[in-house]
Parts: C-alpha cells; sequence; structure tokens
C-alpha cells in the first residue's frame, strides 16, 4: 500500500529510534512523488548532515550512481575505477564513510540497472558492510529481479496532496470518462464506443513504450556490436521484450486505477462525503451521481474491479474489456 510522504517517513523515523531500520529500501512511485527528496530526508536520519537534494549528499560521502551511458542503463562495469557502474559501487561503500559513521549507497533509477548488473548487485545487497544504509529509487519496480525484491524494505508512495500530474495518456483517459456526464444515449453501443476509446488509449500507450525502449536498445547495438558476441545480443533483445510487457502492464494498471477512482468519486458524491481522489473532476462526476442511481454505481465499480482482476490472469485483453464496459456502461 503506497504511503504519503511524511507517514513513510514517521515510521523510518520510529524503526530507527528502535534500532530496527533495515539495511535496504527501495522507494518507489510515480515522477510526481518525487522520490529523491525523500531518500534525502530518509539519510538524514542515518547522518548529522544537512541535505536538500542527493546530489549533495555526495559530498558527504555518499555514493550514487545514475544512468550515464547513452543507453541510461548502468551496467556492472569492467572494473572498479569505472564511475557510474554496479563494481564502482561495490568499492567506494566500502571506502567512503558519511558523517556518523554510516555508508550509504544510492542507485536512482534503479530498473535501470542491466539483468547482469542486478545479479551482480546482489552481493552487496546480501552481505554489505556493517553501518550501511542502500536506497534503491524506481519508478518501474516490477522491472527489477525478484531476488532484488525480496532483500528489500518497499516504500511505495504516493504524490503529495494538490499536486497530481497526469501525463498525456491519463490525461485522454479523463477526457473519456467526461464524455460519461455529457452522454444523452446510452446501451451497447455506446458502452462499446467507450471501450473503442480506452482501448485506443492503451494501444498508443503500449506503442509509445515500445518505441522508447526500441530506440534506446538500438543505440546499445550501435556501442556493443563490435565487442560483443551475437549470445549478448539475443539475451538483450529478450530482456526489452520482457522490459516492454512489464512497464506497459504497470501504466495500464495506473490508468485502471483512475477509472476507479473516477468511478469512486461517484459513488462518494452520492453519499456527500467531502474527500474525492479527483478533486478537479468534481462537477463531472457529480453530474453522474445525479444520473445514476447508487445501486447502479456499485453494479458499475463491481464490473470495473472484475475487469481489473481478471486483466491480472492470462485472460484477452480486449475481450476482457468489451465484456467488462458493457456490464459497466451498457445501460
Amino acid at each position: 500500500m503506497p504511503y504519503k510522504a511524511d507517514h513513510a517517513l514517521s515510521l523510518l523515523t520510529r524503526a530507527q529510534k528502535l534500532g530496527r531500520m533495515a539495511h535496504a529500501y527501495l522507494i518507489s512511485g510515480p515522477r510526481d512523488a518525487r522520490l529523491e527528496d525523500f531518500a534525502s530526508s530518509v539519510l538524514g536520519l542515518v547522518s548529522p548532515a544537512r541535505n536538500s537534494c542527493l546530489d549533495d549528499w555526495a559530498q558527504d560521502g555518499a555514493v550514487i550512481l545514475r544512468p550515464q551511458s547513452k543507453s541510461r542503463r548502468i551496467s556492472v562495469g569492467d572494473d572498479a575505477s569505472e564511475v557510474g557502474t554496479i563494481r564502482f559501487l561495490e568499492r567506494m561503500i566500502h571506502r567512503t564513510t558519511a558523517p556518523g559513521g554510516h555508508k550509504l549507497g544510492i542507485i536512482v533509477d534503479a530498473e535501470r540497472m542491466t539483468i547482469p548488473a542486478q545479479n551482480a548487485f546482489l552481493k552487496t545487497l546480501e552481505e554489505p558492510p556493517p553501518r550501511t544504509l542502500i536506497l534503491l529509487i524506481s519508478h518501474h519496480p516490477e522491472q527489477l529481479l525478484t531476488t532484488i525484491l525480496s532483500r528489500v524494505i518497499q516504500m511505495p508512495l504516493l504524490p503529495p496532496a494538490g499536486v497530481r500530474q497526469f501525463d498525456e495518456h491519463e490525461q485522454k483517459l479523463l477526457a473519456v470518462l467526461q464524455q460519461l456526464s455529457s452522454r444523452t444515449t446510452g446501451g451497447i453501443g455506446a458502452a462499446l464506443g467507450l471501450k473503442a476509446d480506452f482501448q485506443a488509449v492503451i494501444d498508443d500507450l503500449y506503442d509509445e513504450i515500445k518505441k522508447e525502449l526500441e530506440e534506446e536498445f538500438e543505440k546499445e547495438q550501435d556501442h556493443y556490436a563490435k565487442t560483443t558476441d551475437g549470445t549478448w545480443l539475443k539475451q538483450r533483445e529478450e530482456e526489452v521484450s520482457a522490459q516492454i510487457e512489464a512497464r506497459y502492464l504497470q501504466r495500464r494498471d495506473a490508468l485502471m486505477d483512475l477509472v476507479l477512482a473516477w468511478m469512486g468519486d461517484v459513488a462518494r458524491q452520492q453519499v456527500g462525503a467531502a474527500n474525492l481522489d479527483l478533486p478537479q473532476y468534481r462537477h463531472a462526476t457529480a453530474r453522474l451521481a445525479e444520473q445514476w442511481q447508487p445501486e447502479e454505481t456499485t453494479q458499475r465499480l463491481r464490473a470495473i474491479r472484475q475487469l481489473e482482476q481478471h486483466l491480472h490472469t492470462n485472460v484477452n485483453e480486449g475481450l476482457a474489456l468489451e465484456v467488462a464496459f458493457i456490464q459497466a456502461f451498457g445501460k
């Protein structure tokens, strides 16, 4: 369950005072959740140094890795002197200490580690030096190996209240949902039209993710074509395909959450609740709250929740969407 940043920090503060703070945490969330600012605050729990950003912590002994190559990947590295690699982190985390005596290691955009880099990092994660704090920061934690996920404490964060920003695909989906409140006719035809609009949003999303990751792969091919054999190329192709699918599913889940938030706001307005998930769309959800009976809203919500569950199985995506949209909006 995602936490608000202040609540998550209070939990870690309590753990630190009780001597129960773990040695490794995965801080995740959307880009407007300010993950790096939160990580900087966490470092302040174990060190008397006071820095407002991660780059300043580097001046106080923290070892910070960020994707640096043209392909924006974090690699194992040829040797420990190669800055920005896992081998560099392994060496430096044994040699540097922050004020207060802790060794601090931070990997920003941790999902950008290659599979070999993630496997190499496991050694440090499993056998860190004494008094070590490792923070992984990721907007796409589903791309990390399960062996890494099982060895860290996960801290998923929510964006601060009032600052939620919607990306292009979320804005398109919200525009589709707004059509519900201005719809004068219903029936199966209208439901299928709504489904087609939603399908177009997620198709555009998939194409965007595929294009981005394949362009990165092409840059890697140009860089490594003359220095590696075909085995690497095949392994990397499989890795890219898996990343495309994983990132798409994660982003599709976020869009489904947005649909549930919209429908939930309709239900909340019907019972007079003051707090809404999407307050900037209160007028549109209020119109639906007036048009639908509470029992109808409950049935529609149930259909969308069942759709969300079905999408986590091997069900055909298009068929699952069609059935659910007819059940939820074909009245």
